[in-house]
């Protein structure tokens, strides 16, 4: 028999070998080493009798292609002295424990199923799984083998990996929400990345309880990053200019592990967005900012674009700044960007709450005599002043100029569907800045220096 030296990655991999609890996901960017992580976990307890383990995919097919979980089994089972029987694919260990590979193709397998005993269920991209054939199962992990080492029962365990996307991308992003989102929402809680939850089920509503509590059963979720996998990056030095190299949407999932963003709201998809390493010479630049009323936790950001209008009424959006602040700090970050950027002909303030206020302040600051800066009125709802270009995204006329706030601003946008429960102040910024660019003369400009 020969020796097993596999070792988990430092990081994600290493934290989701070492977690206790009951159901456990590892996702978000392509080639964190999550199916490798599912198949060695798999393996931890194959010397108690009675074990079983049991790994799905949606269909054969992906479960024996070339590298897929069959093939890696094969180089890792026989070291612990497993036999495989090819027709059952399912690998049987001197203890009498097993491990299983299968599918779930249409959604009905589930009920060939219906007696099993399951020690540990792992699905491998679980995106490609119903809501249902995920509960169903979840109803077979139970167990009564005993470690001979402890004495004690081996705990039963489920187990998942999964990039975003998929059929399944909705169900699975709602049930790990606190954990996926990277988007602060009213009143709906984040969780830091691995820290455990408990959940109480009764008539098929879910609670979160406090540990301890009957009936709980603890869960969390680990993200993969691919840069945390040396071996594939040596390996395979491509890799990331392929990722690089997928649409819009693709490379936010895989490159970037964004589960927002196919959370679609019904104003602005994510891949209308066309994004360009530089805009045109020549535009004309219009800065808006939409002041935060406060820094609460829960309180919106101050965020700022600078936009322009091309020439075939094409829209450019560049250098988004969002982050809550209060009124001191917004001063400062307005001021210096005023003062930095030359190009920008007109910086709108918006009036709301202490926006006329915070313009008048602006406007006596000795520094930025010769600058144009107007208080604007807010004359519509969000959803009006958003609708007024999202037709110009759709047909591909609103162009991202390169920056690390564009993931982001897509998250956001793909968002937003005007009805204030999702974050729009980079939305609301662009929808004043684009009005700005397109009507320079809708609003009375005061000049305090002449």
């Amino acid at each position: 028999m020969g020796q097993f030296e596999w070792r988990p990655n430092p990081g994600p991999q290493e934290a989701f070998h070492k977690s206790g609890v009951y159901e456990l996901g590892f996702g978000g960017e392509a080639g964190g080493g999550k199916s490798d992580s599912l198949l060695v976990e798999a393996l931890r307890y194959i010397h108690v009798p009675g074990y079983t383990a049991v790994i799905f995919r949606r269909t054969f097919p992906e479960l024996s292609q070339p590298n897929g979980l069959i093939t890696r089994a094969h180089t890792v089972c026989p070291l612990f002295g497993g036999t495989y029987n090819k027709q059952e694919h399912t690998w049987t260990f001197p203890s009498g424990a097993t491990l299983t590979f299968s599918h779930l193709e249409h959604e009905e397998d589930v009920h060939g199923w219906q007696s099993a005993e399951i020690a540990y269920l792992a699905f491998d991209e679980l995106t490609s799984f119903t809501s249902y054939q995920f509960r169903y199962m979840q109803s077979r992990v139970r167990t009564t083998a005993k470690d001979p080492a402890t004495g004690l029962v081996v705990p039963a365990r489920i187990r998942w990996a999964s990039n975003p996307g998929n059929v399944g991308h909705e169900w699975v992003f709602e049930r790990y929400k606190p954990w996926l989102t990277r988007i602060d929402i009213e009143d709906e809680p984040r969780w830091p990345d691995g820290e455990t939850h408990w959940f109480v089920t009764k008539d098929e509503e879910e609670s979160v309880v406090t540990a301890g509590a009957k009936n709980a059963l603890s869960r969390s979720f680990i993200r993969s990053r691919r840069f945390d996998n040396p071996k594939l990056m040596e390996v395979d030095p491509g890799y990331e200019a392929r990722l690089q190299a997928l649409p819009l949407i693709e490379r936010m999932q895989l490159a970037e592990g964004d589960w927002d963003i196919v959370a679609k709201g019904n104003v602005f998809h994510a891949d209308w967005f066309k994004i360009v390493s530089v805009a045109p010479e020549g535009l004309k630049w219009f800065r808006y900012w939409d002041l935060a009323a406060s820094t609460k936790t829960r309180a919106s950001f101050t965020a700022a674009a600078a936009i322009a209008a091309g020439p075939e009424g094409e829209i450019y959006i560049r250098d988004m700044y969002r982050k809550k602040v209060e009124w001191p700090d917004a001063k400062k970050e307005i001021k210096a960007t005023t003062l930095r950027e030359e190009d920008v002909v007109e910086v709108g303030i918006e009036k709301k709450l202490h926006g006329i206020a915070a313009w008048q302040e602006l406007m006596r600051d000795p520094e930025l005599t010769g600058h144009r800066i107007v208080g604007v009125d807010v004359d519509a709802d969000k959803l009006t002043r958003a609708l007024a270009w999202s037709s110009k995204a759709e047909h591909g006329q609103v162009f991202l100029v390169e920056g690390r706030w564009i993931p982001g601003f897509l998250t956001e946008a793909s968002l937003f569907d005007g009805s204030g429960r999702t974050p729009d102040d980079q939305i609301d910024t662009v929808s004043g800045g684009v009005r700005m660019a397109a009507s320079p003369r809708w609003r009375t400009i005061k000049f305090l220096h002449l």
